[in-house]
């Protein structure tokens, strides 16, 4: 699609205030793949709420940062044992922090990928095939076909989530876009989290192990918060075409 059509999209005052400086912005950078879709989401928003201030709002962006807060509030539930206690509510938490996680991460790939691209894609496609590996395995488990959290394919779903998730912290904290303190809570609460796969090949496990895990899985549910809070607080100019200088 054409730059002139991409501004289009957008009702007339928004074109009347912004529409030229967007136009010179697409044609000097033409978007693709994702891109594009944060275009339209944003044309959505800017009919949907024409009175927000200075021009668009992502919308998908505020829905990301809702979902990123949702699996940090699961996470830190979980981790301390507070309302998911049988195999039935276990499994509704397991399904809405993979749900959620998908969506809250596409919020953070959005508001990176125009300052730093490669970083901000490797820490996309790291997360993605973790959460998508343990997601599959997890499916699979609930289908009969694998135990649910046991097992050789369980180990490694839990291995590839966590190193994603570690690799997404990095690169959060080298991107800078979002406060140091998030990405600080995914890439030391991965690996402390991975000593939970330690946890379960033992039969007794030591209680520092499952205190460190503990520990573990409730920053990364702190940096899920952290990073939902920060995309709802984004201001409208920044993202992923014309981000926060």
């Amino acid at each position: 699609m054409s730059p002139r059509r991409l501004v289009g999209l957008y009702p007339a005052a928004w074109r009347d205030r912004y529409g030229e400086e967007f136009l010179a912005l697409l044609e000097e950078s033409r978007p693709t793949g994702i891109a594009l879709v944060d275009i339209a989401w944003g044309a959505v928003d800017a009919h949907l709420f024409p009175q927000a201030p200075e021009g668009r709002f992502r919308m998908f962006t505020r829905l990301a940062g809702l979902a990123a807060l949702g699996v940090g509030l699961i996470l830190v539930l979980g981790a301390l044992n507070i309302g998911f206690g049988n195999p039935e509510q276990n499994a509704i938490r397991v399904s809405a922090i993979y749900t959620l996680a998908c969506i809250g991460l596409v919020g953070i790939h959005l508001r990176q990928v125009a300052v730093r691209p490669a970083l901000a894609w490797l820490g996309f496609v790291a997360c993605a095939l973790g959460l998508g590996t343990g997601a599959i395995t997890f499916a699979l488990g609930l289908a009969g076909a694998l135990p649910p959290s046991s097992g050789e394919a369980g180990f490694h779903a839990d291995i590839a989530l966590w190193l994603g998730t570690a690799v997404l912290g990095g690169t959060m904290l080298a991107i800078g876009l979002f406060p140091w303190p998030v990405g600080l809570a995914f890439a030391v609460g991965a690996p402390l989290a991975m000593i939970g796969l330690a946890i379960s090949l033992t039969a007794t496990p030591p209680a520092t192990l499952e205190f460190l895990a503990l520990t573990g899985i409730v920053l990364n549910g702190l940096g899920w918060f952290g990073a939902g809070l920060s995309l709802l607080a984004a201001q409208p100019r920044g993202g992923v075409l014309t981000p926060q200088t």
